[in-house]
């Protein structure tokens, strides 16, 4: 008995392509064809192309809940974020999704899309270990995950790693700031980054300088207060005045207000993230002070809202997209690269945006 490609198709017209239809079609046994469909890397070039050629001729369409209760991989990733909930300073608590992780979003769901994966979002606290670890642990129970990705504070929380790896679920860390030997791990040089700032800062003539800091959970960003602090107060005559935010808009509205209140206000402030500069900015224009006139200011972080504002906002940006879409990819590609070492560091390009936020200090 012969058994052709068309005669393949018309007995799949009555039934469901199975993998033993694509074996039988490309000429190889179904446990090849498995190996395939999950993305083993010990497939030789050449059969795995039969395969896929053999998938292509029979429009097979792989049933996913099938392949999950044999162990297959799931084609999700998961995306963990800590809550917002806990406002530090903020007089009125901002319920908004903060640019920032609206960018890692759009990151992973452009790599979960051409890889026809799925991005599945859970919201843990960060505070109760007790509780969010109970809930952590239903979450991963109920959704199978090929991988998740974590994010700050989350992203440096040991529990949580803990926990993922108890799991044996692979896991990337985005602008993590401690144990960097765990997992794979997105970072900038956010002191160098700050430090930058500084400098770009002091070479406008400025001297009276404020500091808007994010809160001591982002581990990472702390090495932007060192690295600011360190270049200002290598100037003589140079000074700081820091006040402690957390990240969104509110508090930078809060303390530029107080920074701004001051004596002898500071002539040029820092924040640690774009949404508390729009803040600050928010605050300056309430109080009459022309920026970047009367005050020169900087964010951090190339999110949306620094475009959004007028004057546009000076900030250092780091491609929070393209970090996101790196994370989700090597997720998704983990099984296939074969001698690269899943635990590591990778280090993401910054650059200092000057725009219409900074100006020469008026003497």
């Amino acid at each position: 008995m012969t058994y052709s490609a068309a005669g393949a198709q018309g007995e799949c017209l009555k039934r469901s392509v199975t993998i033993v239809d694509i074996a039988k079609h490309a000429g190889v046994s179904f446990k090849t064809v498995s190996r395939v469909l999950n993305g083993a890397p010990t497939v030789a070039a050449e059969l795995r192309d039969r395969v896929e050629q053999a998938i292509r001729d029979l429009d097979y369409k792989p049933n996913r809940a099938a392949s999950l209760l044999r162990g297959g991989k799931s084609h999700a990733l998961g995306l963990i974020i800590g809550s917002h909930t806990e406002i530090l300073h903020a007089s009125e608590p901002d319920h908004h999704m903060p640019s920032y992780a609206a960018d890692v979003i759009l990151g992973l769901l452009q790599a979960c899309h051409a890889a026809e994966h799925h991005l599945v979002i859970e919201n843990i606290s960060s505070v109760d270990a007790r509780m969010s670890g109970e809930m952590l642990r239903r979450f991963l129970d109920l959704v199978k995950l090929d991988g998740v990705i974590l994010v700050p504070p989350l992203c440096d929380i040991a529990w949580v790693l803990d926990l993922l790896d108890n799991a044996a679920i692979p896991f990337a860390r985005i602008n993590p700031g401690l144990d960097l030997d765990r997992g794979l791990c997105f970072v900038i040089d956010n002191n160098k980054a700050a430090h930058d700032v500084g400098e770009a800062i002091l070479a406008m003539g400025h001297r009276r300088i404020g500091f808007i800091d994010g809160p001591e959970s982002h581990t990472a960003q702390r090495e932007r207060k060192i690295g600011f602090l360190d270049i200002i107060g290598s100037v003589a005559g140079a000074s700081v005045e820091v006040r402690q935010g957390n990240f969104l808009f509110a508090s930078g509205f809060e303390m530029g207000h107080e920074l701004l209140a001051l004596p002898k206000r500071p002539t040029a402030i820092f924040a640690a993230n774009d949404e508390m500069a729009a803040g600050v900015l928010a605050a300056a224009i309430e109080r009459g002070i022309d920026v970047p006139g009367q005050l020169s200011l900087v964010g951090f972080g190339g999110l949306a809202v620094s475009t959004h504002t007028w004057p546009r906002i000076a900030t250092v940006r780091q491609s929070t997209i393209e970090i996101a879409r790196l994370a989700g990819n090597s997720l998704i590609e983990r099984d296939t690269r074969d001698g690269v070492a899943w635990d590591r560091v990778v280090t993401m390009p910054y650059e200092l945006v000057t725009r219409q936020s900074m100006a020469p200090a008026v003497r």
